[in-house]
């Protein structure tokens, strides 16, 4: 399955949302507005980022908070990625406020995405301070700081699903 972001003002993706005959969230947060779709022929954005789901669970939600792990990966350790996040499907879906998760690899460029959807920023707070989430995330000892598959450092954008559209 495809998905596709765009960028552009809230007011521009609101019309825009409006205008198509497809399911589009848009998503407000400090890096400006996207715009994301999983309907695979509604993608008629003007400037579209295209990527494959590898894996995900549950319905992204009409409101709420949405983060955005960005996780550069070498061409090399894309299966390594990728059989990662597989293995943890699932794991999340018991924590309190999730409602949504994405592994989306890249058609262009090397940078996964890992979108989580959670009923307000709240939820998201606690799970990252939560034991499951440090073990999830824990390095063993004499384990590389980076993993092998990073091509740099990863860094998480924040959202609000816009319910005004």
């Amino acid at each position: 399955m495809m998905v596709h972001f765009t960028n552009g003002t809230t007011e521009f993706l609101r019309q825009l949302k409006e205008k198509e005959q497809a399911k589009i969230w848009v998503f407000e947060g400090a890096e400006g507005a996207l715009a994301y779709t999983e309907e695979p022929n509604a993608a008629r954005f003007t400037t579209p980022r295209t990527y494959e789901r590898v894996t995900g669970t549950g319905d992204i939600p009409d409101e709420g908070y949405i983060a955005i792990n960005n996780i550069p990966v070498t061409d090399e350790g894309r299966p390594i990625f990728e059989d990662v996040f597989k293995k943890r499907a699932g794991k999340i879906d018991q924590t309190p406020g999730f409602k949504a998760l994405r592994v989306l690899r890249p058609r262009s460029g090397n940078t996964y995405l890992v979108l989580t959807a959670w009923e307000d920023k709240q939820h998201f707070e606690d799970w990252k301070a939560s034991e499951s989430f440090q073990h999830a995330h824990k390095k063993d000892a004499g384990q590389p700081k980076r993993p092998p598959f990073s091509a740099g450092p990863a860094y998480v954008t924040t959202y609000f699903i816009d319910n005004e559209a």
